[in-house]
């Protein structure tokens, strides 16, 4: 609990012995789906590359990374949480402190969730209050801050809710990002959240310390777009594998994590001029958008979309928990703070295609990355996966179908919640929308 705070506002207490016993029961449960996802990866692609073994150590939420931040913070570094991918990470690593993103992928810590938020509210927003009730993610548990964006009712709520046990530092992106008056709003913001990174850190972001921080995300961030760029030709890499690279960055060291993924990119490409492919060259290739994907648990779509049959492959998404993540870079003309600053705080804005955004032609960034990636991917079908709850993705549904239409790509619109009890009639849905996008595809072909 924050300093100075002597009661929770929103969690309800529970003793101790029931905190203990849901957390170990999850933690378990939670591991054992990790390593059975992961057999299913590997079982469904024996001839896996060799250096996808790292990542999955890295994926492991209780292993040798939660160790490395545990050490870390006996040393005295501060870890900062965030929910959003608006939340500054160069900010972050220039105060030297460590960023760790904290919105929960656990299925089972939704229910706890639902104690105090309505099963209406999205899930991701449940599970991560549920996570933090019963202290099951040791990245939200080592964060001394957190920084939140209200880019909903329910993250806006979920801020406060958070409040009850850290520092929250909330950031409220603009609705209308191309208005005159929204970049000075969101430097503001971003001025605020510095000065807050500084005082919890007692390191002042030097342009020095900035300048190091931007290059070693624009190392990561070239790293990242070539392993994109690697997956616009045959398939030499499955979509799952594809998706736990990009997400684990959110948490691994930045640095080592540039590094393997340059390592895998190297191996990916002998295979390309091996022809050895990760599946047939002619299965569908999908693109999924729509709600956030999150390690670990919630790992039920790309799994039937890549165990079907006939067996589809993902090659792109436009989700804030992939693709989107780190694929722009910050654009600097002049390396002086006042410079810097701006850049990155145009980096955090202008790229990102939130549907939280509006302006007067509709989020037209949005769909002009779909259409980017759909046409760069060669993708035949695209998935619109919703979380029910999920208002301003849902409430976007309509525009983006009829964009696709116009397009001749098939989408199909695929709500679900953080459970596993619908998997049986998922798998059904989706089986049938490949078994469409095949009999298409070779009907063209």
């Amino acid at each position: 609990m924050p300093e100075g705070k002597s009661e929770k506002k929103y969690v309800p207490e529970i003793s101790e012995k029931e905190l203990q016993e849901l957390r170990e029961t999850i933690k378990v449960n939670s591991i054992k789906l990790m390593n059975e996802y992961l057999e299913r990866i590997r079982k469904t692609w024996p001839n896996r590359p060799e250096n996808m073994k790292y990542f999955d150590e890295i994926a492991n939420f209780f292993g040798v990374r939660e160790k490395e931040i545990r050490e870390a913070k006996d040393e005295g570094k501060k870890v900062i949480g965030y929910t959003c991918m608006f939340a500054p990470i160069e900010f972050i690593l220039a105060a030297d402190a460590i960023p760790v993103r904290v919105s929960s992928g656990f299925y089972d810590p939704a229910k706890v969730g639902s104690r105090i938020v309505p099963v209406e509210v999205c899930p991701i927003i449940r599970s991560t209050v549920g996570v933090k009730m019963i202290g099951l993610s040791p990245f939200l548990e080592y964060s001394d801050a957190i920084i939140t964006s209200l880019t909903c009712d329910g993250m806006t709520k979920l801020s406060e809710i958070l409040s009850d046990y850290k520092p929250v530092w909330s950031l409220c992106p603009p609705r209308v990002k191309d208005a005159d008056q929204a970049a000075l709003f969101w430097r503001q913001e971003l001025k605020v959240l510095k000065e807050n990174i500084e005082k919890l850190t007692g390191n002042r972001i030097t342009e020095k310390k900035l300048s190091e921080a931007i290059k070693k995300v624009q190392r990561a961030t070239e790293a990242f777009r070539r392993l994109q760029k690697i997956r616009c030709g045959p398939p030499v890499i499955m979509g799952r594998d594809a998706m736990l690279v990009n997400q684990t960055i959110m948490w691994d060291d930045i640095e080592r994590w540039t590094m393997k993924t340059i390592e895998l990119c190297n191996e990916l490409e002998r295979r390309i001029q091996a022809k050895e492919w990760a599946c047939p060259p002619d299965a569908p290739r999908i693109m999924i958008t729509g709600s956030p994907i999150f390690w670990p648990d919630n790992w039920k779509l790309p799994n039937l979309i890549e165990e079907a049959k006939p067996q589809g492959v993902i090659v792109a998404d436009e989700l804030c928990s992939g693709d989107r993540f780190l694929y722009d870079p910050v654009g600097v003309d002049e390396w002086i703070m006042h410079d810097m600053f701006n850049a990155v705080a145009d980096r955090y804005l202008l790229p990102s295609t939130c549907p939280c955004f509006t302006s007067e032609d509709g989020n037209e960034d949005r769909v002009n990355w779909l259409i980017s990636r759909i046409k760069e991917r060669k993708v035949d079908g695209v998935i619109y996966y919703i979380y029910r709850g999920c208002m301003l993705y849902a409430m976007e549904y309509m525009r983006i179908k009829r964009v696709l239409d116009k397009m001749g790509v098939p989408v199909y619109y695929l709500d679900t919640d953080y459970t596993r009890e619908d998997v049986g009639q998922i798998k059904t849905r989706v089986e049938a929308f490949l078994e469409m996008l095949k009999s298409r595809v070779e009907v063209e072909g």
